[in-house]
């Protein structure tokens, strides 16, 4: 039988060569200085946890601390003997991060290149002795630098390395995250000790036949090489009751068995049913039913299919599971944290549980990142919570020459193989926009004939993947439309990354058939953004903000936008209150815009869900696991049922959404404020069918809308009460009158609730209960209470004591924002500086 051990939890790290501080490279007698490094972990982890470096997500650690990524580093432990008569003992990387020499007693075993890849190296002495092990790790700056001068460069967003080496692209920095290229052991090492053979790889390729269930299992054996071990051989695979055992010829390594499954209970997608799964169990046995091998997969049934229609407008793309159409509500998945060894199971899972709770029903795993983990796979599945899974490639020019060709290949086939059994696994994606860069930026001719994976993206991986995953689509990029991308980003075909450069009510100028990238920055919780930010004045340009905001012109963007819905705030914590407010608005417009289209537009996924460091990002939740504004908008305009208000031909309109398969039968309230009074109300009964928006005429109470006017509509959905807001201007010559609400606290067993009975009309309530308690979390936000509404908040809090209603009163903030700017304001008066700087030094 298989025996699988673990190696040491700590080993220990030393600088090899490169620009090390001395203090860092050597101890004080000299000698190379060596530190306790956790496996898995990095470089940075290490560092960090013997004090040698500070947080590198504070301050401007990220530009001190690049010395990290331009060093050498080795990593050593001891394998102890293992009292063992196995044929074979292998030690198992599952993630070294990159370029290394791994050596056994001294002697080199293998050279490693490559992240996303598993090592299976043979280390026989382990039968007999002790025997030290060390792991040599080339600099990733200095590998991706000689093979980018090796064979060229090429054109690249962000960093000109990243294409260069098989490593997570955004640790090289992107828009929304630090450029700190580490290295290290960043998964789990272990030894495996078998005898004959073993089970290398098993895919099964799940369909339902009618009720029924159909297993096809491919397996692929790996021999042992010892004498004998060519014998014949026995595969058993069972599901539940029902088994299938195979015969295995002598010297035979591959294997195929077909499983029958009567009406099994099906697994759905997060809000259409139970995410049943079952545990399918190969075993591997000598003639004589000796076990070998023993593997699990829990896999569930159902059907799912990517349909990509050509119609009288363009190319239809939608997603239906069980003969059910879905709506597609997603989020764009990044790394979360720059450390990637530092996120755990644990975190996994409760991102995975927010996502569902903010509506969703799909993840994208984009593709400047890794594969997640095993964990991450399963979580989507227990959750039912549909993978988008890009393969990873994005924006830049990817050479495909060797040795990186091969590198692609082994990464590919391990990867299709370890994610092909989750039910959660929808589709497989090329890459991340080097469709439509090499439509915008003309690489046909730009890049003079050299490669930038356009055989990737046409022969190898679709080869690949119909090959070991026959049963899924792959999608040739995000975006594409089809045809040879004449346009990838078309809206009318296939998948558009909709990314509008000013103000977001541009939503309203296009009719998507989906969008799988869409977004708006805005700050993350006040708390953490103090944490790491040390300006003694903070403003929208100061050094601190600055260095969160990885965006080229992503504040003057943010600032662009508030003058035009705000005018200019007035303070940096106005500003800072009105930036998120801003994101949660667009974000909400866009997928509120989105869903009016159904079934036009099947589905969006918002640009972005996490963070990876306390950054101005797209993110929903930032990196310390607070949720953002935007996150609690989101999630009202994912529900299944909504109301949604906006200007369509040029005339109010209201839609009614129903994302479900019922029709629903429902009473609009409607009605049109001024700044200081309501003016008329009336009530409108809809019939919403199922799976589409039924657009409502709104002539009987607003033909137009005054620029000091207000829309509200609000409907009782079966899980409660769901509001939309149109105004006819901005909210600058919306003029709020000042808020007056009466507000109660409760202490509770759980934590506290706060109820606000609202005397005026108040717009877009929020509670910052981070300002109070920087653990706390409110389970809503962003809510608009008409005169005589109240609303009851539950916050969960570990120290109830703090929420007095004098500091909750003073952490309420509302859409009514000063919109007269302040010359003495020195937030602005410093950015327009600034602004004129930088203008005269591109012009200089």
């Amino acid at each position: 039988m298989l025996l699988r051990l673990p190696t040491p939890a700590t080993w220990q790290l030393t600088a090899l060569s490169g620009p090390v501080p001395d203090a860092v490279a050597h101890a004080p007698d000299g000698t190379p200085r060596r530190f306790a490094a956790p496996v898995p972990g990095d470089v940075h982890m290490a560092l960090r946890s013997a004090g040698a470096i500070d947080d590198p997500h504070e301050g401007d650690n990220e530009r001190r601390l690049a010395w990290i990524g331009q060093s050498d580093w080795s990593y050593e432990t001891t394998l102890e003997q293992i009292d063992t008569t196995a044929e074979r003992i292998d030690l198992v990387l599952h993630g070294v991060d990159t370029h290394a020499v791994l050596r056994v007693d001294g002697d080199e075993r293998a050279r490693l290149s490559n992240m996303h890849r598993t090592w299976r190296v043979p280390v026989p002495e382990l039968a007999a002795d002790a025997v030290a092990l060390r792991i040599d790790i080339d600099s990733p700056v200095a590998v991706a630098t000689a093979e980018r001068d090796r064979l060229g460069a090429r054109w690249s967003v962000f960093s000109d390395l990243s294409p260069f080496i098989r490593k997570n692209a955004c640790a090289f920095g992107w828009d929304w995250g630090p450029a700190l290229p580490g290295s290290g052991i960043w998964r789990r090492v272990e030894i495996e000790a078998w005898s004959t053979a073993r089970l290398s790889a098993l895919r099964p390729t799940i369909r339902l036949d009618g009720v029924d269930g159909v297993v096809d299992l491919d397996v692929e054996l790996e021999r042992s090489g010892a004498v004998g071990s060519d014998s014949a051989l026995i595969m058993i695979a069972r599901i539940g009751d029902v088994g299938v055992q195979v015969d295995v010829e002598p010297g035979a390594v591959r294997a195929h068995a077909r499983l029958d499954v009567p009406a099994p209970e099906r697994w759905w997608p997060a809000g259409l049913g139970p995410q049943t799964l079952h545990d399918l169990v190969v075993t591997l046995t000598t003639s004589d039913g000796d076990v070998l091998d023993t593997q699990t997969r829990r896999v569930g049934f159902r059907d799912l299919v990517v349909e990509q229609v050509d119609d009288e407008v363009g190319r239809s793309f939608g997603i239906t599971v069980n003969d059910v159409p879905l709506y597609v509500r997603g989020f764009n998945w990044i790394p979360d944290d720059t450390s990637l060894a530092a996120v755990t199971e644990d975190d996994v899972r409760r991102r995975v549980a927010e996502a569902r709770d903010l509506g969703a029903n799909l993840l994208r795993v984009w593709g400047g990142g890794v594969f997640e983990s095993d964990e991450f796979y399963r979580a989507c599945d227990e959750a039912g919570m549909l993978v988008w899974q890009d393969f990873l490639f994005a924006c830049a020019a990817y050479p495909e020459e060797e040795p990186l060709r091969t590198e692609v290949e082994a990464e590919v086939r391990e990867n299709i193989t370890r994610l092909m059994p989750h039910p959660s696994l929808a589709l497989w994606n090329g890459n991340n926009e080097n469709l439509w860069f090499w439509f915008l930026h003309d690489w046909e001719h730009a890049l003079d004939g050299a490669t930038w994976g356009e055989g990737f993206y046409t022969d190898l991986l679709p080869t690949v993947t119909a090959e070991l995953d026959p049963g899924r689509t792959y999608l040739i990029g995000s975006p594409s439309s089809g045809g040879r991308w004449d346009d990838p980003n078309d809206p009318t075909r296939g998948v558009v990354h909709w990314w509008i450069p000013d103000d977001y009510r541009a939503y309203d100028d296009v009719r998507p058939r989906f969008v799988s990238e869409f977004g708006f920055q805005g700050p993350p919780a006040r708390v953490t953004f103090d944490a790491v930010t040390h300006d003694a004045d903070p403003a929208p340009f100061s050094p601190g903000t600055v260095q969160r905001q990885k965006a080229e012109g992503g504040t003057e963007r943010i600032n662009d936008v508030l003058a035009a819905h705000f005018g200019v705030p007035r303070a940096f914590d106005e500003w800072y209150w009105l930036a998120q407010l801003d994101q949660a608005r667009a974000v909400r417009y866009g997928v509120e815009r989105f869903r009016s289209l159904e079934p036009f537009c099947r589905g969006t996924i918002v640009w972005q869900l996490n963070d990876c460091w306390p950054a101005l990002s797209w993110s929903m939740i930032d990196v310390n696991d607070r949720f953002k504004p935007v996150a609690y908008a989101v999630r009202e305009a994912h529900r299944d049922r909504i109301v949604v208000l906006r200007h369509e031909d040029g005339v109010p309109a209201l839609f009614v959404c129903n994302s479900t398969s019922t029709v629903w039968s429902v009473d609009v309230d409607v009605q049109r404020w001024r700044p200081d009074s309501l003016v008329e109300r009336c009530s409108l009964r809809v019939v919403a069918e199922p799976h589409r928006s039924t657009r409502v005429d709104l002539s009987v109470i607003a033909a137009a809308l005054a620029p000091d006017e207000l829309l509200i509509a609000t409907a009782l959905a079966p899980d409660g009460p769901t509001r939309s807001s149109l105004l006819g201007g901005t909210d600058r010559q919306f003029p709020d009158r000042v808020p007056a609400f009466e507000l109660n606290v409760e202490v509770a067993p759980d934590g506290v609730g706060i109820r606000i009975d609202a005397h005026t009309l108040l717009r877009d309530v929020t509670l910052l209960v981070d300002a109070l308690d920087p653990d706390a979390h409110a389970d809503r936000n962003v809510i608009t209470l008409l005169p005589g509404e109240h609303e009851i908040w539950r916050i969960r809090t570990a120290h109830p004591a703090v929420f007095t209603p004098e500091r909750v009163r003073a952490a309420v903030r509302t859409a009514h924002a000063a919109s007269d700017p302040d010359p003495d304001y020195r937030g602005l008066a410093q950015l327009e500086r600034e602004k004129a700087a930088r203008s005269a030094a591109a012009h200089g």
